[in-house]
């Protein structure tokens, strides 16, 4: 997009293109861990907020060139504005699919995990105050419709969300996500020796650009820290 509004002399009006290929490819990234892991993954709150602000100053950089183009008051003479419009928006409709696909993705999570994270400090800490309230609201309401359709009718002792019975101590119905799954990775940076069995006895130097099929607890940090990503 950039060759081409160069072209027409209008670049002065562009964010960094290079950190705007930078934010697509993280964003690009934290989507592809969000869909392949059932780990609740850290929120990227930077991230979303940096996109979110140029979606913003792109959508009132089109309506100005289009109210420009309606009143004939041009950045240069004889310049179509149909050619800059149109790749402005396409970028801007390509940021939006991921934002949304990157959400949408959390939020199965969130609904799926919703006891757990509720009954985890530390996963909370790692969704935004909006993914906290929608998974309390959907925890709340899921469990108001289970107890009044199938709860009600059970004896009270297994009248619980999280326990088979109230007579064990442990929350048995909480359902968490397998870690020990099987993941394609692939290595954004150097990530010296890593252990590659449970035991910690073999290891496996990842260098950037390599390739693994491993499970996804023994890379689990890799991912967290953008090492690593899942493909």
């Amino acid at each position: 997009m950039a060759d081409v509004l160069g072209a027409l002399g209008l670049t002065q009006d562009l964010a960094d293109d290079l950190v705007e290929q930078d934010d697509f490819e993280l964003l690009s990234n934290a989507l592809r861990n969000e869909r392949n892991t059932q780990d609740i993954l850290e929120y990227k709150h930077d991230l979303v907020e940096r996109v979110h602000q140029r979606l913003e100053d792109q959508i009132a950089r089109v309506e100005s060139w289009k109210e420009a183009s309606k009143s004939n008051r041009l950045p240069e003479d004889d310049v179509d504005m149909s050619v800059p419009i149109l790749c402005c928006t396409l970028n801007i409709n390509r940021f939006r699919f991921l934002l949304k696909s990157y959400w949408r993705a959390r939020l199965q999570k969130i609904e799926r995990f919703a006891t757990l994270i509720l009954d985890n400090k530390e996963l909370q800490r790692n969704c935004s105050p909006k993914e906290l309230n929608h998974c309390l609201q959907y925890f709340v309401a899921v469990g108001k419709c289970l107890k009044e359709v199938v709860l009600a009718r059970l004896p009270e002792e297994f009248q619980t969300l999280v326990q088979e019975s109230q007579l064990t101590d442990t929350r048995d119905m909480i359902p968490t996500p397998r870690l020990d799954r099987c993941v394609f990775v692939r290595l954004l940076k150097d990530a010296g020796h890593v252990a590659v069995d449970a035991e910690g006895q073999q290891l496996v130097d990842m260098k950037a650009g390599d390739i693994y099929i491993i499970q996804y607890h023994l890379v689990q940090r890799l991912v967290q820290q953008d090492i690593a990503v899942l493909i």
